[in-house]
């Protein structure tokens, strides 16, 4: 899909939701979201385009980022864009009235939470786990404690770094007031393991009472390795 020219009213949507986070995530955002963030160079005052953000990331990290009209694409074609490295925002903007929160993922979580990662080589290599893992899958059951271990990590997870926790998972670093009850302590806090996570269905409509706490990149590795690997060597055998 071509680049598309966005309404002023979008623009001004993007420009104050830029406003009301960026100081937020600059205190409370994981190391590897800033360290990203600082390199992408996100405009402050509109929209970016296709050919900003994939002049940066590509080289960074291998992957391009695409746009859709689909406001909320299916999981199995998700993971089907995953398998090639391709990243997808959608082209819906949430309105002037949701500014501190939508209930569906909008252009601004997908661009601002998102794709400041995506300048981080080492991210890239945990999100590229999950498509060979999700299609290999060989129940339902098993497609969705994929989704869930993604869901309570790299969408809704915090991590912790030099004692403190930090928020890391790009749903919150979209969002306002989640955003800061997660980052200051006002949820429930849980480690984060394929044993806690998998029986724990993804809260979608509302904001999160629960989050799932990381120790480090390499950690999220080892962990998801252990439900991952053993679907990817059965699915070799067949």
């Amino acid at each position: 899909m071509e680049d598309i020219e966005f309404t002023p009213e979008q623009n001004k949507t993007w420009a104050e939701l830029y406003r009301r986070q960026v100081t937020r995530v600059q205190e409370h955002a994981s190391v590897h979201y800033l360290s990203g963030f600082e390199k992408l160079r996100l405009p402050a005052d509109r929209i970016p385009t296709l050919d900003e953000l994939n002049t940066r990331i590509t080289p960074a990290s291998g992957w391009k980022v695409v746009r859709t009209d689909v406001r909320y694409t299916s999981s199995d074609d998700w993971y089907r864009y995953f398998e090639r490295h391709e990243f997808l925002i959608t082209n819906y903007m949430r309105s002037w009235e949701e500014l501190d929160w939508t209930p569906e993922p909008d252009m601004f979580h997908d661009i601002f939470g998102h794709l400041p990662f995506w300048m981080n080589r080492y991210y890239a290599e945990v999100q590229e786990m999950f498509a060979p893992a999700y299609l290999s899958s060989a129940s339902d059951e098993e497609k969705e404690n994929i989704k869930r271990l993604a869901w309570y990590s790299t969408e809704f997870g915090m991590i912790r770094e030099d004692g403190k926790m930090k928020v890391f998972g790009t749903g919150l670093m979209s969002g306002g007031e989640e955003f800061l009850n997660a980052a200051e302590g006002r949820m429930t806090y849980h480690d984060f393991s394929i044993e806690n996570v998998i029986g724990h269905d993804k809260v979608l409509y509302e904001q999160h009472k629960d989050l799932y706490v990381i120790e480090s990149l390499d950690q999220l590795k080892t962990e998801l390795a252990k439900y991952f690997d053993a679907i990817l060597e059965r699915a070799a055998h067949q």
